[in-house]
């Protein structure tokens, strides 16, 4: 029987670099304890890889630990050897890790083709190897396993019609084996949901290399030697691939013998299964028609009513209301939305639909801090102010406790904006108290030693939390921007896969606190008409008139809060 051959690509895709320097803002609290992201910081410190280089094939590689530091910023790393460390056995948290990195991260330098000819060519490798059986089953269940939470967690790397027609048949190919069925049922559902994306064209993409040139996919088989014609974006799916073949896919006729998750009580009833990342990816598509309906819309200025009406709501309720919004907006953001909000320019930017709801986000952020200090402002007494001011750090005390970081910084940026943290006498008048508590809450969000208190407590956070996402996405602007992609040696240009880790340790903390939900926060519409529909000013430097009899005038005076240009910058 002829054996199919798949020659793995070389390394030809190039990264598509970012633009233009993002410059990162901050919100100034007027001390050292600012709740922002600025560039006066040290950059990112470059995480010391765990990994181990090799040149041998995947069978060869199956007792290989991951340990070591053979790699270094100068030599960097080759696509084939990154491809047979994601396929190795997990030996430690590094290399659970680098799964989940790779797979989000990997079109910066490589097109979906390569790293799917890559493993399918290490699996059919498997089956004419030397080693014991059940090793090699373990590994290829194992592979497939990859396989799975690469296609149900990013299926519009799949929309090409080459590299969908190849997985199709492949995994079609895997029902006629008792030992594969599993996977095949596990796998197949998500392939029917595959189409076009904000993930299909971004970065090395099948479509742009096939653009600019042919992208040559010899098949040959042992019998034949013969090839298959060269694939392109124009090419028709009945010639992009042969199906391949079952006979390739393995040759022993095990019982049930599966590794998890690809077994459970939902693959028998049927091949709808409930995967945690497809159960991610529900949980955005739901997020984000939620979304739509949390954009803010002035429509009644705020006025000693809506003052007395949230002065009357428990600062629990406001809280809660609060963090529901955020997790709301937070949970329709995908971490490659944030790897591409930093990396593409504005015309691109405009291209991902994606992006629409990072700004999302952005504008909620900023629309919560420019509320915060209108409401703070909006009475001419200090005594007045005073009982608002100990209100809100009230709710900011209570969005700690909920791990809301995000609306808590921006509380912070609106309590310590010039306007209001120029109010000496309003704030003597707070009872020591509430200022107390708040001071911890500047501490905890300050910037010192890099926001340090900031990142101990986000680490040690298990429960349901929300990020403060402007440092996490300058951690990201910094390693994208402070960082090449390819380094050069004596062999070429390769990959330099340090800069990678770095970003990887934001997006793993961002898909875990994703994957873990807050219990269901009932809806309070009181608040939430309170913060959303609110009319208010939000220029940098803006008189607000109350009518008052004579008309009393504010100053606004924002410049150190998080206006909508500082908070871009933050973000973008």
């Amino acid at each position: 029987m002829s054996r199919l051959r798949i020659p793995c690509p070389e390394d030809e895709c190039g990264s598509d670099s970012p633009e233009e320097l993002v410059r990162l803002g901050a919100p100034n609290v007027g001390s050292s304890q600012a709740c922002g992201a600025t560039l006066d910081h040290d950059a990112v410190d470059s995480l010391k890889t765990n990994s181990k280089n090799s040149d041998t094939l995947a069978i060869n590689s199956l007792n290989r630990t991951g340990a070591g530091d053979d790699d270094t910023p100068e030599t960097g790393a080759c696509f084939n050897d990154l491809v047979d460390r994601l396929l190795c056995q997990p030996m430690s948290k590094v290399d659970s890790k680098f799964t989940v990195t790779f797979l989000c991260l990997y079109r910066k330098f490589a097109a979906p083709s390569d790293l799917l000819i890559g493993i399918i060519r290490r699996f059919e490798e498997l089956s004419s190897s030397d080693a014991p059986e059940l090793t090699k089953l373990t590994a290829q269940l194992r592979y497939l396993n990859i396989l799975q939470e690469w296609v149900s967690g990013y299926p519009g790397d799949f929309a090409h019609p080459s590299t969908r027609r190849i997985i199709t048949d492949f995994i079609q190919a895997l029902a006629t084996y008792s030992d594969f069925a599993i996977a095949h049922k596990e796998i197949s559902p998500y392939l029917e949901i595959v189409c076009n994306d904000d993930d299909t064209e971004w970065a090395c993409s099948d479509q742009r290399r096939s653009r600019a040139s042919t992208m040559e996919s010899f098949l040959t088989t042992s019998s034949t030697q013969s090839a298959v014609s060269a694939v392109t974006a124009e090419s028709s799916t009945e010639d992009i691939i042969d199906p391949v073949s079952p006979a390739k896919v393995g040759s022993r006729q095990f019982s049930q013998i599966s590794v998890a998750p690809l077994t459970g009580s939902a693959l028998e009833q049927g091949s709808h299964s409930t995967h945690p990342i497809q159960v991610l990816l529900n949980t955005v598509e739901d997020a984000r028609g939620q979304a739509q309906l949390l954009t803010p819309i002035p429509r009644h200025a705020i006025d000693k009513t809506r003052w007395h009406q949230l002065m009357g709501i428990p600062e629990e309720q406001i809280a809660l209301e609060l963090t529901r919004i955020d997790w709301i907006l937070y949970s329709s953001i995908r971490p490659r939305d944030l790897v591409r909000h930093i990396s593409l320019n504005v015309e691109l930017k405009e291209r991902c639909k994606s992006l629409e709801y990072v700004n999302r986000m952005i504008n909620h952020f900023n629309h919560v801090a420019f509320w915060i200090a209108n409401m703070i402002l909006l009475r001419d007494k200090p005594k007045h102010r005073a009982r608002m001011l100990e209100k809100l750090m009230g709710v900011a005390w209570k969005l700690r406790y909920l791990n809301n970081y995000n609306s808590l910084g921006a509380i912070i940026a609106g309590v310590n904006g010039t306007a209001v943290h120029r109010l000496s006498q309003t704030r003597e008048m707070v009872s020591p108290e509430a200022r107390k508590q708040f001071m911890r809450l500047e501490i905890l969000m300050g910037t010192a030693k890099s926001h340090s208190a900031y990142r101990l407590g986000w680490q040690n956070t298990s429960t349901p939390r929300i990020p403060f996402l402007p440092l996490h996405r300058r951690d990201l602007v910094f390693a994208e921007e402070g960082n090449r992609t390819y380094v050069g040696c004596e062999e070429g240009e390769r990959i330099n896969w340090k800069k990678f880790e770095v970003m990887g340790e934001v997006i793993i903390g961002i898909q875990k606190s994703q994957e873990l939900p807050y219990p269901t926060i009932k809806r309070n519409e009181e608040v939430q008409h309170l913060i959303l529909d609110g009319k208010f000013s939000k220029d940098e430097d803006v008189s607000i008139r109350h009518q008052r009899g004579i008309g009393f005038v504010h100053t606004l005076n924002t410049n150190v809060l998080l206006s909508r240009n500082c908070m871009n910058a933050a973000f973008t």
